[in-house]
């Protein structure tokens, strides 16, 4: 016969993992949604520099900030991108004045990120892109 193994007593083990894991899971669970949307407003800021760098490129040279400035803070309201400040900063330093000679539009676009709907209470995040366009070379000024 097999001698028998004393009994083990682990009522109530499954409440201490559970109260031992929980905290680790919802610590995970908010480090998920912190990095989902620091990479979402990442994406969303480079779309809005993109944008304001080919409009700006585009754009007759007298309103080329205004314009860029305009499709930036438009590109961030279409993808719902709730900044609590934003800056764009257009760089025409590039500009050829001659026809023939390549010129280009540098766009940077920064935007502070409220966590504040996150377990994080009052941590924002600031993400900034910069976008380069090349200007039409042959255009002259009317």
């Amino acid at each position: 016969m097999t001698p028998r193994r004393p009994a083990v007593d682990d009522e109530g083990s499954a409440s201490v993992e559970v109260v031992v894991l929980a905290p680790a899971f919802a610590l995970l669970l908010g480090l998920v949604l912190l990095a989902g949307r620091v990479i979402l407003a990442t994406q969303a800021v480079e779309t809005a520099a993109w944008d304001a760098a080919r409009t700006a490129s585009l754009t007759e040279s007298e309103g080329v900030a205004s314009r860029a400035e305009e499709v930036a803070m438009a590109s961030l309201r279409n993808q719902d991108l709730d900044c609590a400040g934003s800056d764009v900063a257009v760089d025409t330093s590039h500009l050829a004045g001659e026809p023939g000679t390549p010129s280009s539009i540098t766009v940077t676009v920064s935007c502070t990120v409220p966590l504040w709907d996150l377990p994080f209470d009052r941590w924002t995040h600031r993400v900034e892109a910069r976008a380069t366009a090349p200007t039409d070379q042959w255009k002259s000024e009317p």
